[in-house]
């Protein structure tokens, strides 16, 4: 069994880090789900690692990122996860370990330091992306690992795109929390006047930049979950599908 997924170049070409995203053709990344281990074992096989050194997010829209070490291996794919901890990021400095979190529309937010050799995987849906959980991942791996922003890296995954995100004025309303006018302006494009199209990359990007990330150290797929397609694969998009179950696999390992 080979699984297709595709790269972030950006970071693939430093030759010290690999990452990752799936398609919607395999949509079993959750513990529970019937070929999750199936699929987490031939993805294995083509990294040239085991199960036992991957490890996956509890997600449950938190700002919550968790510092992890090879004695989490295999949590949330041999074993399932502590549903009262729930955490929406993972950093960590080992090598041939790899972060996981599984998206259907919610941004994943790929970090890389190669200074002092540390990543994070994060996954960003617009409660993650109200409550900054970039920011939060920056802080941490600064905190934790000594990174300074200037130095890190990040990518933005498949995602749904501004184009096709649209959002009442309750999501507004939380953004108008945690973001000022002119950045709202960046943000929401008014759509009439109870629907605006929400830009999450945007967010994103301007969260990062926010906390010291150069501009230049910013990269993005481009890949809409909703609408777009590479090489015939299209992405797990629970807009377009409502599908309770499937979701795409995003992940990032040093090597």
């Amino acid at each position: 069994m080979i699984l297709k997924y595709f790269s972030i170049p950006e970071f693939d070409r430093t030759g010290n880090v690999k990452t990752l995203y799936t398609n919607s053709r395999d949509i079993a990344w959750n513990f529970e789900d019937e070929k999750s281990y199936e699929n987490y074992t031939a993805l294995g096989n083509q990294l040239g690692i085991s199960p036992e050194n991957m490890v996956k997010t509890k997600q449950m829209h938190t700002a919550d990122v968790r510092i992890v070490t090879r004695e989490n291996g295999g949590e949330g794919i041999l074993r399932p996860l502590d549903e009262n901890h729930p955490y929406d990021g993972l950093i960590t400095n080992e090598k041939n370990f790899l972060l996981c979190t599984v998206e259907a529309d919610c941004v994943p937010v790929y970090f890389y330091d190669p200074v002092k050799n540390v990543i994070a995987m994060v996954h960003s849906g617009w409660k993650g992306t109200v409550k900054k959980i970039s920011e939060c991942t920056i802080k941490k791996m600064n905190s934790v690992f000594n990174c300074e922003p200037e130095n890190i890296l990040i990518a933005i995954g498949p995602h749904i795109c501004k184009d096709c995100y649209e959002v009442g004025e309750d999501v507004f309303q939380e953004f108008s929390s945690s973001f000022d006018k002119d950045e709202l302006a960046k943000i929401f494009v008014p759509k009439n006047q109870e629907k605006y199209l929400l830009n999450l990359q945007e967010a994103v990007k301007l969260t990062v930049i926010k906390n010291g990330v150069p501009e230049k150290n910013f990269f993005t797929t481009d890949v809409c979950t909703y609408h777009s397609q590479i090489e015939g694969y299209s992405f797990c998009s629970y807009r377009r599908t409502k599908s309770p179950t499937q979701r795409m696999l995003t992940a990032i390992m040093m090597i």
